[in-house]
């Protein structure tokens, strides 16, 4: 891979020649010093959540991205049929334009790194590297965690409109009444893919679970498309902790299409991220109501690649630079991308208490 190409590698804190594990190096200065193995790098994220969702490059000289969008698909009772024979009177126009667009404007993003000739010559680190290693980092997790949240914010249903639905764990009806133990089960996970599946979609009018009169589209769990559920670390630990999920996410000779993904569950991938929204307790409701009295974290079930687009206009990339009139050198980090929800009947939220 071209060194200037951005990759999601690992990456280490600099260090300086005196210092080493936050403590000071008893080495003699004068004195060679042997490092023994790598650098202990934090566990890495990587981008489950675009791995979810689809994903486009816009073509060179363009600066907008319009994704095509169908409301839903007509109903019967939507189309009123004649069985009249038209001998004395035109058929029926029908009329309903439910074909719609969005459109996604990818905005520039730029970081830049520099570090002394000197300084990178007599350090025991490489910091260019270092430093293009850390805004990899770094870039992918904002990539990330601004398609997580975004996914999160997904409009609502409400009475008259089908939009996302969000259910609670155990007998909650809002964030507010989670309380310890009402965990991501598989019930919950049933629940979400059947809503998901369904041409009904349901509000909560204040505690009472109720029916909208908007249409949703009935998404279908294809193999190029599947059913994901992205969730977070104590939501693995919760089922990993079921045994109707152990037993029946066996893959046999299957293909994990993520490497975040722990299993399936009735045809839903199952995918961890540590960028599912979490809040702890006392913190900011993710459904905008009252904070919730326990850790929680926010589950999306979706049919990912209908639910959300991404779009690069570029994609990340490192450009070094040298400046001979400061004795230094660095690197300069630009991207340009967006995303945003296109269908929000596409998108389950579970919010659930953290174990």
């Amino acid at each position: 891979m071209d060194e200037n190409t951005f990759k999601h590698a690992n990456f280490a804190n600099e260090i300086t020649s005196t210092s080493a594990e936050d403590s000071a190096l008893s080495a003699h200065v004068n004195r060679g010093v042997e490092w023994q193995g790598d650098l202990s790098d934090a566990a890495m994220d990587t981008m489950f959540f675009l791995d979810a969702v689809d994903v486009k490059t816009l073509p060179e000289g363009n600066a907008q991205y319009v994704v095509n969008k169908r409301k839903y698909y007509a109903t019967q009772g939507d189309v009123a049929f004649s069985t009249d024979e038209p001998e004395t009177e035109d058929i029926g126009n029908f009329g309903t334009n439910l074909v719609d667009g969005v459109i996604i404007t990818p905005q520039r993003y730029y970081k830049a790194a520099t570090v002394s000739n000197f300084g990178n010559r007599t350090n025991l680190r490489p910091l260019v590297q270092d430093k293009r290693d850390e805004m990899s980092y770094a870039m992918a997790d904002l990539i990330d965690y601004t398609i997580s949240r975004a996914l999160g914010d997904a409009t609502e249903t409400t009475s008259t409109v089908a939009g996302a639905m969000t259910i609670y764990g155990g007998d909650a009806t809002s964030d507010a009444t989670l309380i310890a133990g009402q965990v991501l089960t598989t019930e919950l996970i049933n629940e979400a893919e059947v809503l998901l599946s369904g041409r009904a979609a349901y509000y909560w009018n204040s505690t009472v679970w109720t029916a909208s009169s908007g249409t949703k589209n009935p998404w279908q769990n294809e193999a190029k498309d599947p059913f994901v559920l992205m969730i977070g670390q104590r939501q693995k630990q919760a089922l990993r902790n079921s045994s109707a999920f152990v037993n029946a996410s066996e893959y046999g000779n299957r293909v994990v299409i993520s490497s975040g993904e722990i299993g399936e569950y009735l045809g839903v991938r199952v995918i961890v991220s540590n960028n599912a929204e979490s809040v702890a307790a006392a913190g900011t409701a993710p459904d905008g109501g009252s904070a919730p009295a326990v850790n929680m974290t926010r589950c999306l079930l979706m049919k990912g690649r209908k639910a959300y687009t991404f779009v690069f206009g570029e994609k990340p990339k490192f450009t070094p630079f040298i400046k001979e009139w400061r004795d230094q050198r660095g690197i300069v980090l630009t991207a340009d991308f967006d995303g945003k929800t296109v269908h929000d009947d596409a998108i389950i939220k579970i919010d659930v208490a953290d174990l």
